[in-house]
């Protein structure tokens, strides 16, 4: 590094070039420590914190575990309260091994997400500086990774692990970076460990998984420049240690991941028993947040397809908070990498940033994906293509500062030679010029099928057809003189603003180039231009409605919602028998929807991995294709799933409820014919597939779940009916359920609760007995004559032996760094003893 701060000495000096690279460190580190304050002031010194939509629908979803851990002080790792019962793996589950991560959130508390931006900005800082890149160059990097818009989107809307995943993404890389270029082995091996630990621990394995691509495709090509070098002997003792740390890293959350694994494949991740194929999410489905060609303007052009769609957006995309930004300072500087760096990496980071844009495109780049989507491990698990541009800015940010590298490369020479930068900075400007003067004859500003949206609104208004002249006109008039007006207005602003930027980097360039503008200063003022850049934009997207006061903490902010119909409910859902019935929240979009679930146990919830099968049910017998309620009421599945109440704003007429409550908030029905939590049936019907089972559960099949039980696998057949047949719950939890049973002849019962195969067990007076996937979500068990005791406990694999594992691996890994730093200490005194 000294020979950068003569080089950088010789063309011009100043206060901050001067500087000895450890007060230039000392700057780069005031400048981290402020710039959160700026973008998140409220949340850190102005007493708000965010209540975004996704914390408090983790909230309401997390109650009955919440109560189950306070009161018990274990795990109880299955929610009673949301989708009639689930695995809690996706909602809330502590792991048993403690970390710094547990530190840092107790520590910081108070001032997220700033003290988290800290350890984002410090790990794209240190990864870049060890790159060998200057202070200041770094540290633009790092507000370049840093504070893309999307951060403060995730943040606003509550994705809180996605946040977490990202901040230590940086840390992965700096392991890994000192594990295949240190020579000091075993400390670098336990910190890649650890930070991978950290990775896995933040417990978002969408960001992991894509990060990964970037791991991997750095160490291919670190093994391409070892064989080229002729250093593969050495080089594939590193990858070992590359892999075992990554192993480790993974141990160190076996526990967590175990649960993931274990759970995936009966989630809605892992595809539907009733789709050809299965496996993963639907196609459709997964591509259904695809990120238009066009719309990747947005990279650097914020606002061109109208922001968020609060705003004006009319991109392709259902709904969207915002933009991906990668930013103007970046993009130049981008463009200076790519087309002048020496830089070797810049190809990795250019080539893994383009592969993961075009991911980005999902349906619109459809036949690329497609094959990714077939046979790339993990890749069908996830949706929200548009969720890869998170790497993209990781990327393009990082071959900017190549470009960025390559300017003071070039200020070391004697003559300066601008006509390298005529192409990158012409291409940077005449985007700007284009868009600011052209904007308007070059898009269309319609969302996709939008008009044809609107001409059905207004011909169902006047019970006329779509294609009525009228309403065309009265389309044309809407969108050109209300909706238009405003989309131009938002791209042509951000396309001048984009231009100016441009205009005043490009200024700044050709001055630093001719020795008009010194190093420290060119470099603190690019620092200033990329933060306002960056933290005016962010602004933008940092909902005020998701802030509320400090001292509203999401569990009071879902109790403020709390109406009358709702304690009503609260009050009756006890069956008086030791257990609670389900309450059906009809027209409370009660598949996406948890806040009542906070209250009272519910069939719906708000979750984007619930059970298949359940998905299945919802798809099958409660919601038709538009996603409106099916009619009549499916009483027969409303029975079976123990629903007792039902909730709706307007009156209904249908048979079997009793309205029980009405006010201006809604009406409450009982269901005379909600069967208890277990039951006893005449007869079985089994079935081979999953299939089958829906089809036997059809309403033309007359299916009464009181009588008939539906089971899937091998059953006992040998059952008979008995009138005076008793079942008495006689404990309930989220982790153990017990009932006595007495008949005098062999019988099948089923329970009103979610069928999961792994970790529920089943014993009748202390013998192991099977449980059966009955009525295609249900639990139901042979039971034979006479009086018995049964008990089911929930004690998956996963959590006992995924937590001994995570407690070795963890403990392994800090007695490594322990280990590594003796070593380099004892090294360090020798070496001192020596000279």
């Amino acid at each position: 590094m000294a020979s950068k701060k003569s080089a950088v000495s010789s063309y011009k000096d100043d206060f901050i070039s001067s500087l000895p690279e450890g007060k230039q460190h000392l700057v780069a580190l005031l400048i981290i420590l402020v710039l959160p304050f700026i973008l998140f002031d409220d949340a850190s010194l102005g007493g708000k914190r965010f209540m975004g939509h996704d914390t408090e629908q983790w909230r309401a979803s997390a109650e009955s575990i919440i109560d189950y851990r306070e009161t018990h002080d274990r795990e109880p790792l299955w929610a009673t309260n949301v989708f009639s019962g689930m695995p809690a793996y996706g909602i809330s589950v502590h792991n048993s091994v403690p970390h710094i991560d547990r530190l840092i959130r107790t520590a910081t508390r108070s001032i997220y997400p700033v003290a988290h931006f800290w350890i984002l900005l410090g790990g794209g800082y240190l990864l870049l500086f060890l790159m060998g890149m200057r202070p200041l160059t770094s540290l633009i990097g790092a507000v370049c990774i840093s504070f893309t818009t999307y951060i403060p989107i995730i943040i606003g809307a509550g994705h809180n692990t996605k946040f977490i995943a990202y901040v230590f993404v940086p840390w992965m890389f700096i392991g890994y970076w000192l594990l295949t270029r240190s020579d000091k082995k075993l400390l670098s091996f336990a910190l890649f460990a650890i930070a991978l630990t950290l990775e896995f621990r933040a417990g978002h394995p969408q960001v992991t998984y894509y990060f990964f691509y970037l791991l991997g495709f750095w160490w291919v090509y670190d093994t391409w420049q070892a064989y080229k070098k002729q250093q593969l002997k050495s080089w594939l003792g590193t990858t070992g240690l590359v892999i075992l740390a990554g192993l480790l890293g993974f141990a160190g959350n076996a526990q967590q991941y175990w649960r993931f694994l274990e759970y995936s494949p009966y989630s809605t991740r892992g595809g539907s028993a009733l789709a050809e194929g299965g496996g993963g999410l639907g196609l459709n489905y997964a591509f259904q947040w695809s990120q238009g060609i066009s719309e990747l303007l947005t990279l650097v052009i914020p606002g061109i397809f109208g922001g968020a769609s609060s705003q004006a957006y009319w991109g392709p995309k259902p709904v969207t908070s915002g933009p991906h930004y990668l930013g103007a300072v970046a993009f130049i500087f981008a463009l200076i990498g790519l087309l002048r760096s020496k830089h070797k990496l810049k190809y990795l980071f250019f080539g893994v940033g383009t592969l993961t844009l075009l991911f980005s495109l999902g349906r619109h780049f459809e036949t690329f994906n497609r094959v990714f989507f077939n046979y790339m491990p993990y890749f069908n698990k996830f949706r929200t293509p548009e969720m890869w541009l998170i790497v993209t800015v990781f990327c393009y940010s990082v071959v900017g500062v190549f470009g960025l590298e390559y300017l003071f490369e070039q200020a070391k020479q004697k003559s300066q030679n601008l006509k390298s930068l005529f192409l990158p900075l012409g291409i940077a400007l005449v985007l700007g010029v284009v868009f600011a003067l052209g904007s308007n004859a070059l898009l269309s500003f319609e969302k996709p099928g939008e008009r044809q949206q609107f001409a059905r609104q207004v011909a169902q208004r006047n019970n006329v057809q779509p294609s009525d002249p009228q309403v065309q006109q009265a389309v044309n008039n809407f969108m050109n003189s209300q909706l238009k007006p405003q989309r131009k207005e938002i791209a042509q602003n951000d396309s001048i603003r984009y231009f100016v930027i441009a205009l005043v980097v490009s200024g700044l360039i050709v001055g630093f180039m001719r020795r008009k503008i010194s190093a420290g200063y060119f470099l603190l003022a690019l620092v200033i231009v990329a933060s306002y850049d960056y933290l005016s934009v962010g602004n933008r997207y940092i909902n005020e409605d998701s802030m509320v006061s400090e001292l509203v903490d999401p569990e009071r902010a879902i109790q403020q919602q709390q109406r009358p119909l709702d304690k009503f409910l609260q009050q009756n859902v006890d069956s008086g028998n030791g257990w609670p019935y389900r309450v059906f929240r009809l027209g409370d979009n009660p598949f996406n929807n948890s806040i009542q679930s906070y209250f009272y146990p519910t069939i719906g919830g708000y979750s984007g991995a619930k059970l298949s099968y359940y998905q299945d049910l919802i798809d099958q017998f409660l919601l038709d294709e538009s996603g409106s309620m099916r009619l009549p009421l499916p009483m027969p599945i409303l029975n079976m799933l123990n629903v007792k109440y039902i909730t709706f704003p307007q009156q209904l007429p249908f048979d079997n409820l009793t309205q029980v409550y009405s006010g201006n908030d809604g009406f409450v029905y009982e269901n005379n014919t909600a069967l208890p939590k277990a039951f006893f049936v005449d007869s079985i019907q089994t079935v081979s597939t999953a299939r089958q089972a829906v089809d036997a559960m059809q309403p033309v099949q007359q299916f009464n779940p009181a009588e008939t039980a539906i089971v899937e696998g091998n059953p006992s057949t040998d059952i008979q009916p008995d009138t005076a047949a008793a079942v008495r719950v006689t404990h309930y939890d989220a982790r153990s359920i017990e009932l006595t049973t007495k008949r005098s002849t062999p019988g099948y019962l089923v329970l009103s609760e979610i069928y999961y195969p792994e970790g529920w067990e089943l014993t009748i007076d202390g013998e192991p007995a099977e449980i059966y996937k009955t009525n295609y979500v249900l639990r139901g068990m042979n039971v034979p004559a006479g009086e018995h005791t049964l008990r089911m406990e929930f004690n998956p694999t996963s959590y006992i032996w995924g937590g001994r594992i995570a407690w070795a691996s963890n403990l392994l890994q800090w007695s490594i760094l322990l280990a590594g730093l003796g070593l380099w200490y004892r090294r360090r005194e020798e070496k001192g003893n020596a000279e």
